[in-house]
C-alpha cells in the first residue's frame, strides 16, 4: 500500500492533519535530514513485535513496542514532552497528533497573597477557594469518561499488579528489579485493541474485565485521571507505528487516538531515519533518563505495526531529607556488604507490620501521591513478601491498613539509581497471554486484513531515581524486627540496610511504580 493510501485509509482520526500530511512528510525530509546529520547504518534490533508468516516463509512483522516506562523523581528533571505528543522532528512521519486533553494546574496558595506578606485577607482566601473548587471540578469532568467508574479502574490496576508481581520481580542473580503495573495495563489494553477473538479474550482476562466496550472506558478514565503535569508531573504518552506498505484498518486508528491519546506515524520500517523517529519519541516521552534503554531499538525491515506506551513520574516529598544529614554507611546486600549513602530524618508517622514485614511510607508534596517502604523481617527474604497476602493487602489498601501504629520514625533510606529492562514474553505468557505469540493463533484482524500477524516480542524499561528532594523510588526504612507484633515503644528505627521492596502510587492507591532494591 503506497503512503497516499494509508493516509486516505484513516482520514477520521484528524482530517485537517491528514491533509497536510503528505505536504508535511515532503517539506521536512530534507529538514530531518539535515538536523540528522549523515548517520552510519545501524544493524537492526528487533524491538518488541508481532511478525507475519504467510505461505511458510517470514514475510514482515508487527512491531509491537509495548512498554517502555520511566519513574522520574530526581526533581532536577523535568517534563519536556509536546502536548501533542510530536515534535519537529517527528513531523515527517505524523499521521494523526493525539489531541490531549487540557489539564489545569492546581493553584498555589502563596499565588493569592496580592501584597505577598504573608497575610491573607477574607478577598484573598475567597478567590483561592474558587479558584481549588474549579480545579476540583475540572478534574472531576475529566476523570468522568462516559462508562468510567474509578472504584473499576483502581480495582482493575491493582488486581494486575497483584497477578503480576510475582512475574515481574521474581529473584534473578541479586539483581535490582522494578516494572510498572499502569504501564503495562495501558500497552495491553492497546494490544487488545489490535486483536480479537480468543487473542483479545487472553488479554481482557489478564485485565479482569468482560469486554473491549468495557475495557475503553477504563483505560481512558485511568488516564485521564492519573495525568498531571503540575508540582507532580505524570505524563502519559502512547504511539502506533506504522509500516507505509501495509493496508490498517481506519476504525482500530481511531480507537486508538480516542481511547488511548496514541499518535500515529507512518515510514518505511526498513529505514535508519523510521528508527531515529521511534527513539526519539520513546527518548521526549521519558525526558531523555532511559537513553540507555533504548537506544538499540531499530524497525526491522519486516516490521508492520509498533505500538508504543510511556510513563513518566515526578515529584516531590513532602518533607524532604536535609542534605546535611545524609551519610555513607554499609548496606548489606545479598553480593556482599556495600557503602551507600543514606537519607537521614526523623519524622512522626505510621508504622505498618504484618507476619514477615514491617513498612513505612512517605506522601509527596501535593498529597495525591505516597511512595511505600517495606522491609522484610530478619530471615525472610524480600522475594517471599511477593506471594505475602498481607503484603499484598498492605500494598493495596496500605492507608486503611489496620495493623499501623503512630510512632516517631527515625529513618535511614539509601539514594539509588536503579533501572531494569528486559523481554516480558514468558511473564504474560504466564499471565495467560498465549495465543498473540503464537502465529498460527494470534488474531490481528482488527489491524489489518493481512494473514498470520502475531507478537514476536515486548519489552519492558524502566528507571527509579531516589534522592533528598524527590519521588522516585524512595526507599522504605522499616525496623529489623524478627516478630510480627506491634512496635513496644512510641519510637522506632527504620532503617533500609538490606535488600527492600518499594511501591510508588498515586491518587487512592494505583500502583505506578513497584520493584525491589538488591544494590542502591
Amino acid at each position: 500500500m503506497n503512503e497516499k493510501d494509508l493516509l486516505e485509509s484513516i482520514s477520521e482520526i484528524d482530517e485537517e492533519l491528514l491533509e497536510r500530511s503528505e505536504k508535511n512528510k515532503a517539506e521536512g525530509a530534507k529538514a530531518a535530514e539535515a538536523a540528522q546529520g549523515k548517520m552510519p547504518e545501524r544493524k537492526a534490533v528487533a524491538t518488541p513485535g508481532i511478525f507475519r508468516r504467510r505461505r511458510g516463509f517470514l514475510a514482515a512483522s508487527v512491531v509491537l513496542v509495548l512498554c517502555l516506562a520511566g519513574l522520574i523523581v530526581y526533581i532536577a528533571l523535568g517534563s519536556g514532552q509536546d502536548k501533542s505528543g510530536v515534535s519537529k522532528f517527528l513531523k515527517p512521519f505524523v499521521v494523526s497528533a493525539a489531541e490531549y486533553p487540557e489539564v489545569m494546574k492546581a493553584p498555589n496558595y502563596m499565588d493569592f497573597d496580592e501584597g505577598n506578606d504573608g497575610i491573607f485577607g477574607p478577598e484573598e482566601m475567597a478567590k483561592y477557594d474558587e479558584a481549588e473548587k474549579e480545579y476540583i471540578s475540572q478534574r472531576t469532568k475529566l476523570i468522568n469518561v462516559d462508562g468510567y467508574n474509578p472504584a473499576l479502574g483502581k480495582r482493575v490496576a491493582q488486581s494486575f499488579n497483584t497477578k503480576a508481581m510475582k512475574q515481574f520481580l521474581s529473584e534473578s542473580n541479586h539483581e535490582n528489579r522494578v516494572y510498572s503495573p499502569i504501564n503495562i495495563c495501558i500497552a495491553l489494553g492497546m494490544l487488545a485493541e489490535t486483536t480479537d477473538g480468543e487473542t483479545r479474550q487472553q488479554i481482557l482476562d489478564v485485565l479482569g474485565i468482560e469486554n473491549i466496550e468495557a475495557l475503553r472506558p477504563v483505560m481512558k478514565g485511568l488516564w485521564n485521571g492519573l495525568y498531571k503535569d503540575d508540582k507532580t508531573k505524570c505524563i502519559l504518552a502512547s504511539s502506533v507505528w506504522l509500516s507505509d506498505k501495509i493496508n490498517y484498518k481506519k476504525d482500530t486508528l481511531k480507537s486508538l487516538a480516542s481511547n488511548y491519546y496514541a499518535s500515529s506515524f507512518s515510514g518505511d520500517m526498513g529505514s535508519e531515519k523510521y528508527s531515529e523517529a521511534f527513539r526519539t519519541w520513546l527518548d521526549e516521552q521519558t525526558d531523555g533518563i532511559l537513553k540507555e534503554q533504548i537506544s538499540e531499538l531499530a524497525f526491522d525491515p519486516n516490521t508492520v505495526m509498533a505500538l508504543a506506551t510511556t510513563v513518566c513520574f515526578s515529584a516531590k516529598w513532602t518533607n524532604e531529607f536535609l542534605p546535611a544529614n545524609t551519610g555513607t554507611d554499609i548496606f548489606h546486600s545479598a553480593n556482599g556488604d556495600i557503602q551507600c549513602e543514606f537519607m537521614n530524618a526523623s519524622a512522626d508517622g505510621l508504622y505498618y507490620w504484618g507476619e514477615q514485614f514491617g513498612a513505612i511510607s512517605k506522601t509527596f508534596e501535593t498529597g495525591d501521591g505516597r511512595m511505600l517502604f517495606i522491609l522484610p523481617d530478619e530471615g525472610v527474604s524480600v522475594y517471599d513478601l511477593l506471594e505475602d497476602e498481607e503484603v499484598i493487602s498492605f500494598i493495596n489498601f496500605g492507608q486503611y491498613y489496620e495493623q499501623s501504629k503512630r510512632v516517631t520514625i527515625d529513618m535511614s533510606i539509601p539514594k539509588f539509581d536503579i533501572s531494569s529492562k528486559e523481554d516480558i514474553i514468558d511473564n504474560l505468557k504466564t499471565l495467560g497471554i498465549t495465543d498473540a505469540f503464537d502465529y498460527d493463533k494470534a488474531d490481528f484482524s482488527p489491524v489489518s486484513d493481512e494473514d498470520s500477524i502475531f507478537l514476536n516480542k515486548a519489552e519492558h524499561g524502566v528507571r527509579v531515581i531516589a534522592d533528598e528532594e524527590g519521588v522516585k523510588a524512595a526507599a522504605y526504612t522499616a525496623e529489623l524486627a524478627a516478630t510480627a507484633a506491634m512496635p513496644p515503644d512510641d519510637r522506632i528505627d527504620f532503617i533500609l540496610d538490606r535488600p527492600f521492596m518499594f511501591v510508588i502510587s498515586m491518587g487512592d492507591g494505583i500502583p505506578m511504580f513497584v520493584g525491589i532494591v538488591e544494590n542502591p
